[in-house]
């Protein structure tokens, strides 16, 4: 933009040079012929562009020395480039037609061309202090987002890291519980039935049904208690973090992708799952990659569990079988992995081309309801 505002004062002064020089009647043909060649040279911007527009007006300026009051706007393209080295040759006109300029003419070309090299300059520098600006902007903004990034993601480990501590420090509580008051109550349970076996006395023995009673309601509710703690803390991405771990047959790539923690039911579902299936490539894939994705949808679940091992013409027709009739299926551990799919009311798809693929879906609301 300023490039263009520096042109039009410096074609507004050319022309008034010209108008005053030679008159109007000549002026439209060199305004239309020097605007060309400075659109040009804006619109491109290119070195080559720059150096055409030079020479090509030299040679014009030869035939038609008047051009050369507008040498001023030419010239302003090849300041501070390059190809400021040609506009030597625009000196070749006017010493071919010296008595056609006088010195006052001349005073105001070599004016108006020092204008036009400082106003290159000042834009020039604008120009590069506006892009240097701009990186510093860009990599500024870039540096933001990273760190909101590292922060994003140290606050997510914060949060797993405290979800882990708790689910351990529940793990804990629950065994304690189990080894110390369960125990407690195991054996006053015993000592009350032993003294029911020799009271004689039916009052005490009344009380001491009654005690044993209350004994045995409190025990089961800390039963009960210990189990959902335990099942509480159990960590779906732990646990399979550590079968990928252990998994050392090929390498095998692991996406999790689940915001909020599954039923049990569900969560011993996919543990199961992916166990037998990695335990069935490392019997029977020849395959040297592997994944297993696991992603919740705001409907479904979905599990997916692949191998890039070829299958034999018999295993890919046994395949196409199993999809139309499940029960056809010979397997133990496949077998197994239908039959928990399709208690959990799940669809299940394999696929014997370009590698062995089971992919599972199965609705979140029928396991809720369940």
């Amino acid at each position: 933009m300023l490039e263009i505002i520096d042109k039009l004062l410096l074609f507004v002064f050319c022309t008034l040079l010209y108008v005053d020089k030679l008159g109007i009647e000549n002026a439209p043909v060199a305004m239309i012929i020097v605007i060309t060649l400075s659109g040009l040279c804006t619109y491109f911007e290119k070195g080559k562009i720059n150096r055409f527009s030079v020479l090509f007006f030299v040679f014009l300026s030869i035939f038609f020395p008047h051009l050369n009051l507008f040498l001023p706007l030419i010239l302003y393209d090849v300041f501070c480039t390059e190809e400021w080295k040609y506009s030597g040759l625009s000196l070749i006109p006017i010493l071919m037609h010296r008595p056609f300029y006088d010195l006052i003419t001349i005073f105001y070309i070599i004016f108006l061309m020092g204008l036009s090299f400082f106003a290159k300059m000042k834009t020039y520098k604008v120009n590069t202090l506006q892009q240097e600006y701009y990186t510093y902007r860009d990599n500024a903004k870039e540096l933001e987002i990273l760190l909101e990034k590292k922060s994003h993601k140290l606050l997510e480990n914060q949060d797993y890291q405290v979800h882990m501590a708790t689910l351990k420090e529940r793990n804990r509580i629950a065994k304690e519980i189990h080894d110390n008051i369960g125990h407690l109550l195991s054996r006053s349970l015993l000592h009350i039935a032993a003294l029911l076996i020799r009271s004689k006395e039916e009052e005490t023995k009344k009380e001491l049904t009654l005690l044993q009673s209350s004994l045995s309601q409190g025990m089961d509710s800390i039963r009960i208690s210990i189990h959902n703690m335990y099942d509480e803390s159990i960590d779906l991405y732990a646990a399979i973090e550590n079968l990928v771990k252990d998994f050392r047959f090929c390498t095998l790539h692991f996406d999790y992708n689940i915001h909020t923690p599954p039923p049990l039911p569900l969560k011993y579902f996919f543990i199961s799952t992916i166990r037998e299936g990695l335990a069935n490539m490392m019997k029977h894939s020849n395959g040297t990659q592997a994944s297993i994705i696991l992603t919740e949808h705001p409907i479904m679940y979905q599990l997916i569990i692949y191998d890039n091992g070829q299958l034999s013409e018999t295993e890919s027709r046994k395949v196409k079988e199993i999809n139309q009739d499940s029960s056809t299926c010979e397997g133990l551990g496949l077998r197994s992995i239908i039959e928990r799919v399709q208690g959990l009311n799940g669809i299940i798809q394999i696929s014997g081309e370009k590698g062995f693929k089971i992919f599972i879906t199965i609705p979140i609301h029928k396991v809720q309801e369940g």
